[in-house]
């Protein structure tokens, strides 16, 4: 990792110092003025409606540019668009990067004293364990191959056996309920390895679909709550904040109730779990890491796998093209890999990565001061016709490679769709997700034609994470032999 690190810092460092020369103070940023005495009011004039915050942004990059500057309550800010200076957001990151947290969460977790996994840790204690998970979650990660494939070959077979199915055709009216079941299982696979068996997927049911229901609302919750300090909401006893303190306890038992049976009552000799327990003696952090990526996973995954659906049901051909070029349900597909890219293109699901510098730094032409939160606006960057050839239209084939892709598709800026983010910091859960995504999608698509039963167009809003605003519906129609 340290390696990559410094690699990538003399790399952003030549290309930096190539593009601009010069340095200008971190005031000469342009950005929206702040409007003196009326305090965070000046956030709502600014940043507008939270579910609209990626349109918004994308607005003012239109009118100040590649970087643009703006306090956030007392946090002096800046969102970039630019893939150079995006990269180089990462070169000064620091030892232990630091990103910025939900308000609602952090609040929670301080009032009520909520130690919690990986994302919320920092510093030594982040380090030692992102360390520990970086060898079977990003470097070793054939090992996941096959717990993944026994889920995906499970959810796909579902879906044809849901209620109503008749005439090789099923209107799916929940899929976002199915996609939510399908990341958790995936998870608690890699954690079971061999032991998830349907003995144990029976034993521990009950508590998947209790917490597929309940977890999104967290995220729906927390949305509510970026317009408003946690604190303030929390002495007005505003219903999105009682709400949202009893949806986290309750989230968090039933994951826990989760892990205590994985932990408690199935034998083991494989898996996540196993190997961590090997290396990690404190059964609280285990469970604190891991109630964490169940989380995660509900929202994270399963959004990115219904956008990917969605855009291929409303592209046929491209649908069609896919296909033919799936040789087996589980053979890597480039055009496969390449419709998952350009689903996190277009509906990034963090379509902010934020770093608060460790220390001063020059960001292109501009002297940033330690503290600073920078915020990559991955929305933005993506759709820029700079960046993209076409960039609103869903094109697969743009991420293949070779040298007549690159002169079809100029521009192309691979810099500009950071979904994961980079560095020493970027997401713990990316393999897992790529491969999911790529399992699943690819299984579907070898054996359904998939369509949308929308009339109008989806579009995306914020809740945290990109969502579609309104329900798709899809049909999946089996393909003849």
């Amino acid at each position: 990792m340290c390696a990559c690190m410094k690699t990538l810092r003399s790399h952003v460092k030549f290309v930096s110092n190539a593009a601009c020369l010069e340095s200008r103070s971190f005031e000469s940023i342009p950005g929206p003025p702040r409007i003196p005495l009326i305090g965070s009011l000046n956030d709502i004039i600014h940043l507008g409606n939270p579910k609209k915050l990626h349109l918004t942004i994308s607005k003012l990059h239109e009118t100040y540019g590649s970087i643009v500057r703006l306090k956030i309550s007392d946090t002096n800010a800046i969102f970039i668009k630019d893939p150079a200076m995006m990269r180089n957001v990462f070169a000064h990151e620091g030892k232990y990067p630091k990103h910025p947290l939900p308000p609602a969460w952090t609040y929670f977790n301080n009032k009520h004293n909520c130690k919690r996994g990986l994302f919320f840790m920092d510093d030594e204690e982040w380090f030692i364990y992102r360390k520990l998970l970086n060898r079977p979650l990003m470097r070793d990660t054939s090992w996941m191959v096959e717990p993944i494939k026994r889920v995906c070959d499970k959810t796909a077979k579902n879906l044809f056996e849901a209620e109503g199915a008749s005439r090789g055709s099923v209107t799916v009216d929940n899929i976002e309920a199915i996609l939510y079941k399908w990341s958790i299982e995936v998870i608690l696979s890699l954690m079971l390895g061999s032991s998830y068996n349907q003995g144990n997927v029976d034993k521990l049911d009950d508590l998947i679909d209790r917490f597929s229901q309940i977890v999104y609302q967290i995220f729906l919750y927390s949305s509510k709550l970026m317009v408003i300090p946690p604190a303030l909401a929390d002495r007005l006893q505003l219903d999105a904040w009682k709400s949202f303190e009893r949806i986290v306890p309750e989230t968090l038992d039933i994951a826990n109730g989760i892990i205590d049976i994985a932990l408690d009552e199935i034998k083991r000799s494989d898996g996540l779990l196993s190997e961590l327990q090997n290396c990690i003696h404190s059964r609280e952090i285990i469970k604190r890491i891991f109630a964490d990526f169940i989380i995660a996973a509900g929202d994270t995954t399963s959004f990115a796998t219904l956008w990917c659906l969605y855009l291929l049901a409303e592209n046929q051909k491209i649908q069609s093209h896919i296909r033919s070029s799936i040789k087996d349900d589980y053979q890597e597909s480039p055009l496969v890999r390449g419709a998952i890219k350009e689903t996190l293109r277009l509906f990034p699901i963090a379509p902010f990565i934020g770093r608060i510098l460790e220390k001063d730094a020059k960001i292109g032409c501009y002297n940033i001061p330690q503290h600073t939160l920078a915020l990559l606006s991955l929305y933005s960057a993506g759709r820029d016709s700079k960046n993209f050839h076409s960039p609103h239209e869903f094109l697969p084939q743009r991420w293949l490679r070779g040298d007549d892709n690159r002169q079809l598709f100029s521009p192309f800026n691979a810099n500009a769709s950071l979904p994961f983010a980079i560095g020493s910091r970027s997401c713990i859960g990316q393999k897992v997700a790529q491969y999911q995504m790529h399992f699943l999608i690819s299984k579907i698509l070898k054996y359904y034609q998939v369509s949308v039963l929308n009339k109008g167009q989806v579009d995306a809003e914020l809740k945290m994470v990109t969502v579609p605003n309104a329900n798709i519906r899809l049909v999946f129609e089996t393909i003849a032999e």
